[in-house]
């Protein structure tokens, strides 16, 4: 560790760190670093939940998704309609299965984890989607991820290629994601499965903003991996300061800046969580980091105040 005092500041230079190959954050490294297309959702969620369950399984329940998929192919029979293959996986996911939406508890941590989700058989938009997505790529059916503001859903697309693939997957290109081209159908898996409408899109997003959205063609863009992956560690990011439990929030800062390194906003954050844990001299890195890279962010003088507290705390310290 290095450190030298500016003005009555102090500027601290942390050694690099390099996570351990075979932890969590070497594993997710590892991952992040392929192309998209070569990014596997279910093994990123589950490493992502081995972080607080460090005894996991991830095997046990990529096979449980597998037997989930054999179950559904069977059921299918060969259908090829789209209709008819969607009322068959929604019946046996919300019908047999029993999964829902967890609008009971909805901000518990537990909805955010793979693993949770299939055991309780609950969970929030963005994990049942992830549920249903590792479940048809499975059987090689083309569906992918919609980030709605505030809601996630999913799309069937008859043209499109597979985004998202364990097996066969490979990325939709930009001229497939075009809202206009091809048959479409988007559906909900936080409700049921339920098949929503471009305008059933707008009026959610009315309702949960107070106000209609411009440019909804926009949000119904499908997002790759990596978005994917961000939205759903933002989510328990979230839940976790909401419980002021900054010690996990933390870890889950430490996987989005893996996945997102130059997110300056995120190194922020984390700069402010470090300081919550105790980490006082990391904390200034981040935030002075922060600053070089965004010197007229809108919050510049209250992090440039932050870091001249943290910096006073030290020095009475010493």
């Amino acid at each position: 560790m290095q450190s030298v005092i500016e003005g009555g500041i102090f500027n601290y230079y942390p050694e690099p760190e390099q996570p351990d190959p075979f932890s969590p954050y070497g594993r997710f490294s590892e991952l992040a670093a392929r192309p998209d297309d070569a990014i596997d959702l279910g093994e990123a969620a589950l490493i992502i939940a081995s972080q607080e369950y460090p005894s996991l399984n991830e095997g046990y329940y990529l096979n449980r998704l597998d037997a989930m998929a054999a179950d559904v192919g069977l059921l299918l029979a060969g259908e090829t309609d789209p209709a008819r293959i969607i009322g068959v996986i929604n019946s046996y996911l919300y019908g047999t299965l029993g999964f829902k939406g967890n609008e009971t508890d909805y901000a518990n941590p537990r909805n955010s984890f793979l693993n949770d989700v299939i055991e309780l058989r609950t969970g929030i938009p963005i994990t049942l989607s992830l549920l249903y997505l590792e479940i048809t790529k499975r059987l090689g059916l083309p569906l992918e991820g919609i980030g709605l503001p505030g809601h996630f859903i999913i799309r069937y697309r008859e043209t499109a290629s597979q985004t998202l693939g364990r097996f066969m997957g490979r990325e939709t290109s930009d001229e497939n994601n075009s809202n206009e081209e091809g048959n479409q159908i988007l559906l909900d898996p936080f409700n049921g499965g339920a098949i929503l409408s471009p305008e059933d899109c707008a009026e959610m997003m009315r309702q949960l903003y107070g106000r209609p959205l411009p440019m909804l063609s926009l949000y119904l863009r499908a997002i790759n991996p990596r978005q994917f992956l961000s939205r759903m560690l933002n989510n328990l990011k979230a839940a976790y300061i909401a419980e002021k439990d900054f010690v996990r929030a933390l870890k889950i800062e430490d996987f989005i800046l893996i996945l997102n390194p130059q997110e300056w906003s995120e190194v922020r954050d984390r700069g402010v969580l470090r300081y919550q844990n105790g980490q006082s001299w990391r904390a200034i890195y981040d935030l002075q980091t922060y600053l070089r890279q965004q010197p007229d962010a809108s919050d510049a003088e209250v992090i440039r105040q932050q870091i001249r507290t943290i910096s006073k705390e030290i020095a009475s310290r010493n």
